[in-house]
């Protein structure tokens, strides 16, 4: 099987043709790959021919006629809804290659997802910016851990579901804690905060959002984000674009940004992305913001043209899930 390889903003994305998925929209073809081509997210993620931060997108015939393509997107946790650094790095990969035509100015690009239709451009520079599927506030979830108690984690949609941990609310000094804690408390708190969702809306959580505002001027806020599933949280070296999305939602919803205002979102590795509310709406039973998640400057770039081989009789087959270590 052969890949296009692309990372944005550090964060890896492997990309794979597969026209004709069949459903009569994007969540039907998610879980016909779910069911039927799942030895491609395998393959692409599992190791020994990937590792724990290998991500995937899988590129395919959209539903709507409002969509120029569709995505489907995939980990080594599973295939889920939106994603979207991997969506920006594919967008730029199609103007780049020339699959997609350039325009005189940005380049515009229009993916339908599970999670809904997402709109991307592409500028001359290579900066890409993405107009994300309504995102929201659901809720708050108390709940308690082993090393700094009881905590309040806020629930928030950007196209997948995360909590949001506000270190500066826990009185954390970023400096004190390390990304291994960080991501043993996101596997402590998983199951208990998934609890939580469950009364709360009908979306399933995909991971945690550690934030901690560093700058008010320019507003900055660390934004360090731990996926995939509690038996192996995985780590964005992005500052994610779902993430960002969700992160924006709860930072409007306190009044800590107003519309149109920019943030940088700083990722673990410190890549930036840039986010602003360019709109508000309403999605099914919550007050929405319309984010917009832009890399600061060109973020994306094609790291290699992969093949992967399975060999018949290798004892290892499709793989196995990354170790945590």
């Amino acid at each position: 099987m052969s890949f296009i390889e692309v990372h944005n903003s550090g964060m890896p994305v492997r990309i794979v043709f597969a026209p004709g998925v069949p459903g009569s929209n994007m969540k039907e073809k998610k879980a016909y790959c779910e069911k039927n081509l799942d030895w491609i997210r395998k393959l692409l993620t599992y190791e020994p021919r990937a590792s724990s931060s290998s991500y995937g997108v899988l590129v395919t015939n959209p539903n709507s006629s409002e969509a120029h393509i569709g995505a489907l997107f995939f980990d080594s946790s599973g295939w889920h809804d939106m994603c979207g650094h991997a969506s920006m790095g594919l967008a730029c990969y199609l103007v780049r290659s020339g699959l997609v035509s350039r325009a005189q100015g940005a380049t515009e690009i229009r993916l339908e997802t599970p999670a809904g239709i997402v709109k991307l451009s592409v500028d001359p520079s290579g900066k890409v910016t993405l107009v994300n599927v309504p995102s929201f506030v659901v809720g708050d979830a108390r709940v308690k851990s082993s090393k700094f108690g009881d905590l309040t984690v806020h629930l928030a949609y950007g196209g997948n579901l995360y909590g949001i941990v506000d270190l500066d609310e826990l009185g954390i000094n970023w400096d004190s804690i390390t990304i291994k804690e960080l991501a043993e408390l996101s596997g402590e708190l998983w199951i208990r905060v998934s609890e939580s969702a469950k009364s709360l809306c009908p979306y399933e959580l995909y991971g945690f959002r550690f934030s901690k505002n560093i700058s008010l001027k320019p507003l900055r806020y660390y934004g360090i984000l731990v996926f995939g599933s509690p038996q192996r949280p995985l780590l964005d070296r992005s500052p994610s674009g779902t993430g960002s999305s969700a992160h924006l939602a709860y930072l409007y919803s306190r009044g800590f940004v107003r519309k149109m205002e920019f943030v940088e979102f700083v990722s673990a590795i410190g890549t930036t992305f840039l986010g602003r509310v360019v709109g508000e709406t309403a999605f099914e039973k919550w007050n929405a913001v319309v984010p917009e998640i832009s890399t600061a400057t060109r973020a994306c770039y094609i790291t290699a043209y992969t093949t992967v081989v399975l060999e018949p009789d290798d004892p290892l087959g499709e793989g196995f899930t990354p170790l945590p270590i």
